[in-house]
């Protein structure tokens, strides 16, 4: 018998065995029904018959006592349990501070080791941030607002000011020789303008990219006197670096919102209250404990396979796979027997023909190949729209959509970014002082601008017109023709031009009371000297 045992197998377990663990399996739960049922009765009749049950004595008086505690305490439970729910801080906020404590708190220490001014301004960007953590608790805590309720507007002044303070701070100290230090945290602190993005994990890289416009100045600048101000500039790329990682795990799709939470203006009220001190927890159940009371008995085991009396293993899968290599030499006879008159190195005949080659079709030609080269596109919608209430799109303007020939006027925040495109024979006024600028295809256009803390880019544009009034640190033309740029007397100082693939662009610079034309080269002589490639302008004089 234990030799046709030994040949029952199942999957590589034996049949015996794991009958006989399901018979032990078995028992064990009937046993556990069994104690439980004998318990519930006995210990309901031991009042009346004077039966002592063993156990249920300690049972009955554990029972006793944690319901007595429960009931003392539920009163105060339920006068706590808003406190408690108050005090719990959730996981995002306590990232948020580990956050200001790991990185922003270092980058204010060295920065005022290196001037009282650096400081200051490093502390205004550290006080913004604190004040965006409060924001945090509040938003945990409730719905979704609308951007544009005064109780939203009034939650963002507190970061609003520090922003702010740190703008006059720079601008007030333009002749310091710590100038591009506070211009690199200026233009970095609009960061914390992520809590408003839909999408903070490609918005915050954005704000690294100005502010490292001043800190590569830094980095080129003292890179052989002072190699503190070098790690001055890594400590501050290391806010927006860690600020990315806390985003994309904790707000990846922007700031995470409780849609069953109370209203903004209510988690805003209860967010300044005081929690009050919260009683363990834990009491009643340490009560019930000391009473000496039985543990709950231990959860039936997981329940045997499905297939476990199939004869045959389950199809597909790995089990047709062990199915097929059980068969031995039997597996091999489905196997189609190949003549030797089939065989190309037995019939040297076979490889003397050519390839089958298939013989390819020729590409469709369109169902109306007349009427689709000459149809007129259709004018797209004029658009003027804030995204968001960071990013401005103008977009399929014409003459014909503007009143008289009238300048389309925007008021803008430092926060924002502006997107020009696809728009022909218009005037485009820009106030206030933006963060970026982007023009593409456009065809006599006219851009006046205040002042921006990056950059405009102008891309495949025809015949356009830049005005600068105030101050723009760069401007970028790329693949333009006929275009003319005019700068303020700041701007013609500090501004950085770069052209590729542009013809007949010309800046103008305020000279008293007029304007100086110049030209921008677009002719280049190119040599060999000494085994180096020299480029020079080509001057057309005469």
């Amino acid at each position: 018998m234990s030799e046709d045992n030994s040949q029952i197998n199942f999957q590589g377990y034996n049949i015996v065995t794991i009958l006989k663990r399901l018979e032990a399996a078995t028992s064990r739960l009937e046993d556990i029904t069994i104690f439980k049922n004998e318990v519930g009765e006995e210990s309901g009749a031991a009042g009346d018959k004077g039966i002592s049950v063993p156990g249920a004595s300690a049972i009955a008086g554990a029972t006793t006592n944690a319901v007595a505690s429960a009931g003392s305490s539920s009163k105060d439970l339920a006068d706590t349990s808003k406190d408690v729910e108050a005090e719990v801080v959730p996981p995002s906020v306590v990232a948020f501070e580990a956050f200001l404590n790991s990185t922003v708190a270092p980058f204010v220490t060295i920065s005022n080791s290196i001037d009282p001014i650096v400081g200051e301004g490093a502390n205004l960007l550290q006080s913004a941030l604190a004040a965006e953590a409060e924001f945090l608790k509040v938003a945990i805590k409730s719905k979704k607002p609308d951007f544009s309720d005064p109780e939203f507007a009034e939650a963002l002044t507190p970061i609003n000011e520090k922003i702010g303070k740190l703008n006059e701070l720079k601008d007030s100290n333009r002749k310091s020789e710590y100038y591009n230090q506070l211009s690199t945290i200026a233009d970095g602190a609009p960061v914390v303008g992520w809590i408003l993005s839909p999408t903070p994990v490609s918005t915050v890289p954005e704000f690294k990219d100005m502010a490292s416009f001043w800190g590569n100045k830094i980095l080129k600048e003292y890179k052989e006197k002072d190699p503190k101000q070098a790690e001055w500039v890594k400590s501050f790329y290391a806010i927006f670096d860690e600020l990315k990682v806390y985003v994309k795990e904790y707000h990846y799709k922007g700031v995470t919102w409780n849609e069953k939470g109370k209203s903004f203006k209510e988690a805003a009220a209860g967010s300044s209250a005081a929690a009050a001190p919260v009683p363990a927890p834990a009491a009643a159940a340490a009560a019930a404990a000391a009473a000496g009371g039985a543990p709950p008995p231990p959860p039936p085991p997981p329940p045997p396979p499905t297939n476990l009396y199939e004869e045959k293993p389950a199809s597909g899968g790995i089990n047709a796979v062990f199915a097929d290599l059980n068969k031995g030499e039997g597996i091999t006879s489905g196997l189609k027997k190949v003549d030797k008159s089939q065989m190309t190195h037995k019939n040297p005949s076979l490889r003397e023909k050519p390839p089958i080659t298939k013989k390819p079709t020729p590409p469709k030609k369109p169902a109306s190949l007349s009427s689709s080269s000459s149809a007129v596109p259709t004018k797209k919608p004029a658009k003027k729209e804030l995204i968001d209430g960071t990013k401005w799109i103008i977009e399929n303007y014409t003459a014909a959509d503007v009143e008289n020939g009238r300048p389309i006027v925007i008021q803008v925040e430092m926060s924002q970014s502006i997107f020009i495109g696809n728009c022909s024979d218009v005037t485009i006024q820009i106030r206030g002082k933006a963060n970026a600028i982007s023009v593409t295809d456009t065809k006599k256009v006219g851009i006046v601008i205040d002042s921006l803390i990056s950059g405009i880019d102008i891309i495949k544009s025809f015949k356009f017109g830049l005005q600068v009034t105030g101050v723009v640190y760069m401007i970028s033309v790329d693949k333009s023709d006929e275009g003319s740029i005019y700068l303020s007397a700041e701007s013609a100082e500090q501004a950085q031009i770069f052209t590729s693939s542009t013809t007949a662009l010309n800046v103008n610079v305020p000279e008293g009371d007029d304007f100086v034309e110049l030209a921008i080269p677009e002719q280049f002589k190119h040599t060999f000297k000494n085994g180096k490639l020299t480029a020079e302008v080509v001057e057309h004089a005469g």
